[in-house]
Order: C-alpha cells, then structure tokens, then sequence
C-alpha cells in the first residue's frame, strides 16, 4: 500500500515538476482507406484522425498483417482536410510508410492515412497504429487496401 502510494506521489511530482509529460493520446478511430482502380481512373479513401490530449510529442508505429502492402502513405497536418478521391497520396505530398516504420505526432495534428495505387495484385493488410511512447499501446487497427483488376 505504501509503495503504490509513494510511486503515485513521485509520477505526480514528476509531471508538476515539467519532466516526463503526457503521452498517452484521446481515442482514435481511423477508418479503412483503400485505392481502386477501375479501367484507367482511381478512387482513393483517405482517412485522418486528430491526435489531442497529449502535452509532449509522440512516435507511432505501424504494423501490418501482410507486408507486402507498400502502397501505404501518411501525412502529419494541422487540419483534418483530406485530399479529393481522385487525387492520389504521392501527389499530395504524402510520405509512404511500411511494416514497423514510425511518424512523429505533436497535439491537436492529424496523421493521414491513404494507399497509392500501383501496379501488380490486389493487395489488402490489417494496419495497426501503436503508441511507441507509451510502451508500444495500440491505439487503433484499420485496414487498407489497393485494388487492381
């Protein structure tokens, strides 16, 4: 009892004191996002999500269920615009992320996701979006995918 006591007065003591900070976000929830192409035109789906409640930059990762989904781009912005769904990631400015790549996040931005479209099979893998500051939490599980006939 006088342990759990003692830890809480010190984490307290820490966060008055300016050391450590919050990194543990409000809850996210992206949607699935995906590119299909259908003859020579694409349609995208994007999502973004607001990272807030946090007082102290974080790292995230990604994790995917089949690596071999590489078409997977992101954007950290301070608005929640996506672009058109005939608008494609790598035009936009997005910066392709893989299996166990990290993106920094900073309160009240928005981290973007969408799937470039390309060339080869339909591709399709489970995302999981994971706190790397906070222990490796995961914050939320979408899918993505890219669909070429």
């Amino acid at each position: 009892m006088l342990q759990g006591l003692a830890h809480t007065i010190c984490v307290y003591a820490k966060k008055a004191s300016g050391g450590g900070g919050d990194n543990t976000p409000a809850a996210v929830n992206w949607s699935n996002v995906s590119s299909t192409r259908v003859g020579k035109s694409t349609t995208y789906v994007y999502s973004a999500q607001q990272i807030t409640g946090i007082s102290t930059s974080i790292t995230l990762k990604t994790e995917f269920s089949n690596s071999a989904l590489v078409e997977m781009y992101y954007k950290v912005q301070s608005t929640g615009t996506v672009p058109s769904s005939s608008s494609d990631p790598a035009s936009n400015g997005y910066t392709n992320i893989r299996h166990n790549d990290t993106l920094t996040v900073s309160n009240n931005q928005y981290v973007v996701f969408g799937v470039q479209s390309g060339t080869g099979v339909t591709t399709s893998s489970t995302i999981t979006v994971k706190n790397n500051s906070d222990g490796n939490a995961t914050l939320d599980t979408f899918t993505a995918t890219k669909t070429v006939p």
